[in-house]
């Protein structure tokens, strides 16, 4: 009988290492989205969230190759234990502290999307399996502390790297977003839409509905200007004539956004201003451009400071 019992604890032991593993992979997958997510908390800053997100994805990583590997057994096994307990405390109490969709509790993702009481009840099977886990067939080893270090920064290392938080991308980068200036003028003024688009300070927004970074844009803006309790109805929106109403509507739909604002401005002209690389976030001071970003490069302190400053 212990032999079968061995046999069920490794094969369960494994089973819910693997699903730690991916678990993290389909979170960093997703990171930008999963940072937004976190971000809607309102708990800490942008560049603390990113930093934090990689870091609970390298911690998920890490547990699961140690329960794979069966590396430090008794350790693993109760922070394994803990972390389920937890994620499943937090997803209990959600709706009560936070006002936030369960439509999506990105434990996979956006890849699997589990609802809030999809994930408890995964939380749950995973506990039970851990029931069957015994630690008393661990054998200690020594290289098992160098291994596990080993792990943590390689994993960590490469989380910060590879999809590398804004404020690394842009120290690192300093990428400058050019824009024709004088024909994004001349479009805003045959638009029909120059006096609303340039009266005081106004964050403007250039927009392809189709694009996943312009969604992704639209979604951080609305979060930041949220969090920092800043006026959504400075914002306002471009997209490329063409694009229907009722797509552009569907845009700020699927991000949960009340729509703004919009105009359009002809293929051509829109491409032409954007050099083709889209989103493009300007904040313009009374009409003047004062500030451009991007989807990375979109900045929280940047924001704060521009309506925070005396107008020109």
């Amino acid at each position: 009988m212990s032999f079968y019992n061995k046999h069920i604890s490794s094969i369960l032991r494994v089973f819910v290492g693997l699903v730690f593993i991916t678990s993290a992979i389909l979170k960093y997958v997703s990171v930008d989205t999963f940072d937004l997510y976190v971000y809607e908390h309102n708990l800490f800053s942008v560049p603390l969230t990113e930093t934090l997100t990689r870091l609970l994805i390298t911690i998920e990583a890490v547990l699961g190759f140690m329960l794979v590997l069966n590396l430090h057994a008794r350790l693993v096994y109760y922070t394994v234990l803990f972390f389920l307990i937890g994620f499943t405390i937090y997803l209990l109490m959600l709706p009560v502290f936070f006002d936030m969709s369960a439509a999506n509790c990105y434990c996979f993702g956006e890849a699997i999307v589990l609802t809030r009481t999809e994930s408890i009840v995964k939380n749950v099977i995973l506990m039970f399996c851990l029931l069957f886990v015994s630690t008393k067939f661990y054998k200690s080893r020594k290289w098992e502390t160098p291994l596990t270090a080993a792990l943590f920064v390689a994993i960590f290392t490469a989380a910060m790297v590879v999809k590398a938080p804004g404020y690394l991308y842009t120290a690192v980068h300093r990428e400058k977003i050019q824009i024709d200036v004088s024909m994004f003028e001349i479009a805003l003024l045959n638009s029909g839409k120059q006096k609303e688009f340039t009266d005081g300070k106004q964050i403007i927004c250039m927009y392809s509905e189709s694009c996943r970074f312009c969604k992704r844009a639209a979604l951080k803006l609305h979060l930041l200007l949220k969090n920092n309790n800043l006026p959504v109805d400075n914002v306002k929106a471009i997209f490329w004539s063409g694009t229907s109403d009722s797509d552009i509507h569907e845009f700020f739909f699927e991000q949960n956004i009340l729509i703004p604002e919009y105009t359009t401005f002809r293929a051509d002209t829109f491409l032409f201003i954007t050099n083709g690389r889209m989103p493009v976030i300007l904040f313009s001071d009374n009409g003047t451009i004062v500030h451009k970003a991007n989807y990375i490069t979109l900045n929280e302190k940047k924001i704060v400071d521009f309506f925070s400053e005396r107008s020109d």
